[in-house]
């Protein structure tokens, strides 16, 4: 079959195009870090415990060592979760210079609520802050102190890192808590559990106690976490974000809410964002995870100068009587009740 010169002209031109497309593409594609897969042997969880580690592009000509950031995965399982959900964006945020070069490493826990779980047999906090960060600090190139250590997390994963950086706030610099799924109450009668799992509730004895130990959940329950421990995390030096989207459909900006609110009364400096439009899933992590990145690579390289314009400010506002050192309960304890707006 004869083809014109058009036609051919035509094809040419489409095969350059696509050529260039994809040339530009793959310019564009940041580099790949290095995923591992690890089975650590251990006797404080199932063992071998699968963990997933991603190296910074260009790990093997490290000189110096890098900051370890530990990511707490969401859902109940955590298998490939490293590499699924997470990967892209960090090797995004490595190229763009939004996340400083680190270690990433990530244990898959399943339903474990990121606990040493009440009858004994699945110590994870334990695994999480002690086995597998020596098994990190020992075989990489990673720093061994607080102020080169990160933890974060979403959605379930979120929970964990409130959990963990609660429990061991010198442990770490920062921590980043992306739209934690705890149930927003202070009390064990108001704790919902109607929505569990069959396969979360499978182990829920076993986790928490069989009737359900209330001391036990009070020492694990992000809020009363910060009631009974305030002078702890506000001493600790912990730099610490949460945040959530407004729809998302979990309802997490409840619980995110009540935690701003206790760790703002409680005067515990934190960060604490409420994005407006954002789901808990869906197409706000593409911008949000970027800011989370942000904020533990700028606790990882914090800058020792003062700045002149904020002394400044500072100077003046004292001097006028306007300034007041931050304190506990600054804000009316009784809130206003409002109506309740029309169903839509």
């Amino acid at each position: 079959m004869l083809i014109s010169e058009n036609d051919l002209m035509r094809v040419l031109m489409t095969m350059l195009t696509l050529s260039l497309s994809a040339s530009h593409i793959h310019a564009q594609s940041p580099p790949s870090g290095n995923l591992i897969p690890l089975q650590i042997e251990t006797t404080l969880v199932p063992s071998p415990a699968a963990v997933d580690v991603l190296l910074p592009p260009g790990y093997e000509q490290l000189t110096e060592p890098v900051p370890l950031f530990i990511w707490l995965h969401g859902g109940t399982s955590g298998k490939d979760y490293l590499d699924r959900q997470l990967r892209s964006h960090v090797e995004k945020a490595w190229a763009t210079g939004d996340l400083v070069p680190c270690v990433v490493v990530a244990p898959v826990t399943g339903a474990s609520f990121f606990i040493d779980w009440h009858d004994g047999t699945n110590q994870w906090d334990t695994f999480i802050t002690g086995q597998m960060l020596s098994h990190m600090r020992e075989r990489y190139n990673v720093r061994q102190d607080q102020a080169g250590t990160v933890i974060a997390g979403s959605s379930f994963g979120g929970q964990g890192v409130l959990r963990v950086a609660f429990r061991h706030p010198t442990m770490f610099v920062a921590a980043a808590a992306m739209a934690p799924g705890f149930p927003a109450v202070l009390t064990l009668e108001d704790w919902d559990i109607s929505y569990f799992s069959d396969e979360v509730m499978a182990d829920h004895t076993r986790r928490f106690g069989d009737p359900v130990d209330r001391e036990f959940w009070r020492s694990t329950h992000p809020p009363t976490m910060v009631i009974d421990n305030p002078a702890k995390l506000r001493e600790s030096g912990l730099q610490l974000l949460i945040e959530v989207g407004d729809e998302d459909a979990n309802g997490n900006f409840r619980s995110v809410e009540l935690l701003h609110r206790l760790l703002f009364d409680a005067a515990i400096e934190h960060d604490y964002h409420l994005h407006r439009g954002a789901a808990h899933v869906g197409r706000s992590k593409d911008w949000r995870f970027p800011e989370v990145f942000r904020f533990l690579s700028r606790a990882l390289t914090p800058t020792n100068d003062t700045d002149p314009d904020v002394e400044k400010h500072k100077l003046k506002a004292i001097r006028v009587g306007r300034y007041r050192p931050r304190t506990t309960n600054e804000l009316p304890g009784t809130l206003v009740e409002f109506e309740k707006p029309d169903e839509k």
